[in-house]
C-alpha cells in the first residue's frame, strides 16, 4: 500500500481528484483506532496538494474554529512523533454541493453521540469491517461511493494497465454477499459468501486473504468449458472495481457444473493461488493491473478481448 511518505504520481493525483469530485473525509488515529476529525473537501484541492490537503489548513469551505484546527494539528503530530500517519478515510465521495455538507453533519453527529471501542490488539480498522453489527444490509449497491481509505483508492487509479497477451480468465467480482446456508463448491468444501470484502482493498488484507479471494473467484459462472478447453486458459483473474486482485491456477479436468433452472447451467473449478513469480507480478503485482473500461464488458470472461 502507498504511505503518507510516498510521493503520488501527478497524472494520478489528477485520476483521484477526478474520481472524488465533492467528498467528506475522516481522520482516523492507527494507534488506537479512534476517529479525531470529519471534514469536507473539493476534488481540486487534493489534485493540487494531494494528502496534505486533509491533514493542514482547512478548505475554503470548511468553517473550522481556531481551536478545532490546533487540536487537529496537534493530534497529526503525536501520530507523525510515534512513527505513524494518520489514516485517511474518505466516507462518501461524488456529491452534490448540498449532499456532502449534510453529509459530514451527519458523521460528526454520529460520532458525538456514540463511543467508538479503541483498538487494544494491534490490528486496523477497514471500511466496512464491522458490518455485522448492523441488521442493515449494504447501501447504494450500484453507485460505488461509499466508504473507502484514500491510499487504496490511489493505488487503484496508480495501477498499471494489464496487456497481457496470452490467453486468460477474468472473473469480475461485486461487492460482499453472505450465503449462510453454504455453496457446495469443487473439492468438497462450502463457501459462505461471494464477491469481494471492502477490507481486501488493504494490499496486506489481499495478500492475507488470496485464497478467500480464490474461493469467491472460482464459481459459479455462465461459462462454456469447451471454449475454455480449446482457449488454452490455465490461469484466472479475480477482478474487482476494473483492476486485478489475485490469480488462481485452474487445476486441469476439475470443472463442475450445476443446473440454477432450465436454461441456467452453471461451472466452477478448483484452483490453486499463484501469489509470487513472473506470471504473478504481469498479471496482478503488489497493486494489480487495471482493465481499460472499455474491456470490462458485462459477462465477458475471456481474455485478451
Amino acid at each position: 500500500m502507498t504511505s503518507a511518505h510516498t510521493k503520488i504520481d501527478p497524472a494520478v493525483q489528477s485520476q483521484v481528484a477526478d474520481e472524488l469530485g465533492r467528498y467528506v473525509y475522516m481522520l482516523v488515529d492507527p494507534r488506537d483506532g479512534i476517529p479525531f476529525y470529519v471534514g469536507k473537501g473539493r476534488g481540486e484541492r487534493f489534485g493540487a496538494h494531494g494528502r496534505e490537503a486533509m491533514l493542514t489548513k482547512p478548505r475554503e469551505d470548511e468553517d473550522d474554529t481556531q481551536n478545532t484546527l490546533s487540536a487537529k494539528v496537534q493530534k497529526i503530530h503525536d501520530i507523525r512523533s510515534s512513527g505513524r500517519q494518520p489514516q485517511i478515510w474518505i466516507l462518501r465521495y461524488g456529491m452534490t454541493e448540498a449532499e456532502y455538507t449534510a453529509a459530514e453533519a451527519v458523521c460528526i453527529d454520529l460520532l458525538r453521540s456514540m463511543p467508538v471501542t479503541p483498538i487494544t490488539d494491534g490490528s486496523s480498522r477497514h471500511p466496512d469491517g464491522l458490518k455485522e453489527q448492523l441488521t442493515n444490509a449494504r447501501r447504494e449497491l450500484n453507485r460505488g461511493h461509499g466508504a473507502v481509505l484514500l491510499d487504496d483508492l490511489i493505488a487503484e487509479k496508480g495501477a498499471p494497465e494489464l496487456t497481457y497477451p496470452g490467453p486468460l480468465l477474468t472473473i469480475k467480482l461485486g461487492g460482499w454477499t453472505e450465503t449462510p446456508d453454504g455453496e457446495d463448491m469443487p473439492g468438497g468444501y462450502k463457501r459462505y459468501g461471494h464477491g469481494f470484502r471492502s477490507e481486501w482493498l488493504t494490499r496486506e488484507e489481499r495478500e492475507k486473504n488470496y485464497q478467500e479471494i480464490g474461493k469467491s473467484a472460482c464459481g459459479w459462472w455462465h461459462l462454456s468449458i469447451p471454449r475454455l478447453n480449446n482457449s488454452g486458459i490455465e490461469y484466472a483473474v479475480a477482478v474487482h472495481r476494473g483492476v486485478t486482485r489475485a490469480l488462481l491456477r485452474i487445476i486441469p479436468e476439475t470443472w463442475v457444473s450445476q443446473q440454477y433452472g432450465p436454461r441456467d447451467t452453471r461451472s466452477a473449478f478448483q484452483f490453486e493461488i499463484v501469489d509470487s513469480g513472473p506470471l504473478f507480478d504481469e498479471l496482478v503485482g503488489p497493486y494489480g493491473h487495471w482493465i481499460p473500461s472499455e474491456k470490462r464488458k458485462q459477462g465477458a470472461f475471456y481474455w485478451p478481448r
